[in-house]
């Protein structure tokens, strides 16, 4: 009779699982972060935008209101809502979702908190916002460096940058250049 060793197979697996846990949920990640164009078409930028925002945890601010939106199911069934602000924390979304972005004009203010899949190539394209973005907030986003930072001279309009808890940012180069390309922001780089 073989006699198996449950625990150490269990260990094994569970490792395995460990070892791929990343690919797996990026691919689900991806999955939830696609853009359905019939979707924009049939309701909208900003609804189609919040709808996105709100299935990967993150929450909006409608334009003349001042509380924001965190619930899916409030999301409002008709009228004219645009996003002005946007908080992720802790949210699922990454730079394939950004696309969503496109047609939403007045977007103003933007917090990345604490996005595990946050990365340079978010940071790129923050462009589609450009024209109307103020304010931005990057905490926490590991996965952002100084080369994604530089991306950020593109939003010519913007007024106040604040990063903290970047441990790719390695000296206050990226700083002096953003404050030289953003003449008219004020950036506040913090430690990682």
């Amino acid at each position: 009779m073989t006699i198996y060793n449950f625990s150490r197979l269990g260990t094994a697996i569970f490792q395995s699982t460990q070892n791929q846990r990343r690919p797996f949920f990026y691919w689900i990640v991806l999955v939830f972060n696609r853009v359905d164009e019939d979707r924009i078409k049939q309701l909208g930028p900003d609804r189609a935008c919040a709808e996105w925002l709100l299935r990967n945890g993150a929450s909006v601010r409608w334009k003349g209101f001042s509380e924001k939106l965190t619930d899916f199911n409030a999301l409002p069934s008709s009228g004219n809502y645009y996003i002005e602000a946007v908080e992720a924390n802790n949210a699922g979304i990454c730079d394939v979702g950004f696309a969503h972005f496109e047609g939403c004009k007045y977007i103003n203010e933007i917090k990345l908190e604490n996005c595990e899949y946050i990365d340079n190539k978010a940071m790129t394209c923050l462009s589609i916002v450009k024209d109307t973005l103020k304010i931005l907030e990057i905490i926490d986003c590991k996965r952002v460096d100084d080369n994604g930072l530089r991306q950020l001279k593109a939003l010519k309009n913007l007024e106040r940058l604040k990063v903290r808890g970047l441990p790719g940012i390695v000296d206050e180069t990226i700083q002096r250049e953003l404050k030289q390309a953003l003449p008219n922001c004020k950036v506040n780089i913090g430690p990682p």
